[in-house]
């Protein structure tokens, strides 16, 4: 289906779908960037330590490695949530985009638009949504490829035009690229490719021909925080997500994040998060049930 195809995944909320989400869940995926539209009712989510509200006419958009936790939905909550796969992203946002713009976006991620800007929003989303579900007379393999061709088209165009009314609602204007920006970008890129079996700064570093030492001094001056803190920060993130969400032994979570024994992954876990997955696993659980 040309849908599996799809750089991005559409999730309409509303009526049946909004029961899919439940107060205390993690809703972002650990290497996807995404949005939410608000429509209608409200929803309460957390960034990290920092809780959000979003009323109809908000957009709320999170980055990948991004720990997005819902709070509280109305019951008549409604609204679009679109994730987006990086490596169509990226290419995207680096024409338009520099670091500090993107780190601004990370911190600052819900903006409110004008009646304008909705029914603008309101009109790229149906017109992509349209084009997805045409039924298609012709099912040969070059039509199909100009379809998903043209989708993607229509995505980027959407992407461009939600940045547009980023940087109209915000205090902040896009800013030229340096070679410096390259170095962290791509550091981002490889690092949501490989953060799965690769937590060694000099493994990304020697991806960009770059020493270790000179690598970590981009990286922190590029972003304020180390080469290492990122590195960190996605792990735990993606463990975080799995004990939570899935029904993975905590020994068969070590093994997908590929350390070699479920002691080490405990120790690890433990050093950054203060306590041990299970403890984690244990307090999120009873959260869930006294909600």
């Amino acid at each position: 289906m040309i849908e599996q195809q799809m750089p991005f995944q559409w999730l309409l909320i509303s009526g049946d779908t909004l029961d899919m989400f439940m107060d205390g869940q993690i809703i972002s995926t650990c290497n996807k960037c995404g949005i939410f539209f608000c429509r209608r009712g409200s929803v309460d989510v957390s960034l990290g330590d920092k809780p959000y509200h979003i009323k109809p006419g908000d957009i709320y958009i999170y980055m990948a490695s991004s720990l997005v936790r819902l709070l509280h939905k109305s019951e008549d909550a409604e609204g679009i949530m679109v994730e987006v796969d990086l490596d169509y992203l990226i290419p995207i946002v680096n024409r338009v985009m520099n670091v500090e713009n993107q780190l601004f976006m990370r911190e600052h991620p819900c903006i409110s638009l004008s009646k304008e800007q909705c029914a603008h929003l309101e009109y790229l989303l149906k017109n992509l949504w349209e084009r997805i579900k045409t039924e298609d007379s012709q099912k040969d393999a070059q039509y199909q490829h100009l379809k998903l061709e043209l989708i993607k088209s229509m995505g980027q165009t959407l992407c461009y035009e939600v940045l547009n009314m980023y940087f109209i609602n915000q205090p902040l204007q896009p800013l030229p690229q340096s070679k410096k920006d390259i170095v962290f970008q791509n550091f981002m890129l490889s690092l949501f490719r490989y953060y799965r079996k690769e937590r060694d700064v000099a493994f990304y570093a020697k991806m960009q021909h770059i020493t270790p030492r000179y690598f970590s001094t981009i990286i922190k001056e590029k972003s304020g925080s180390s080469a290492l803190q990122w590195i960190v920060q996605m792990v735990i993130t993606e463990a975080k997500r799995l004990l939570e969400g899935s029904d993975l032994s905590i020994k068969e979570i070590a093994n997908q994040l590929n350390f070699p024994t479920q002691s080490f992954f405990g120790k690890y876990f433990k050093q950054y998060v203060g306590i041990s997955p299970k403890e984690y696993r244990k307090d999120k659980v009873a959260i869930k049930v006294n909600n």
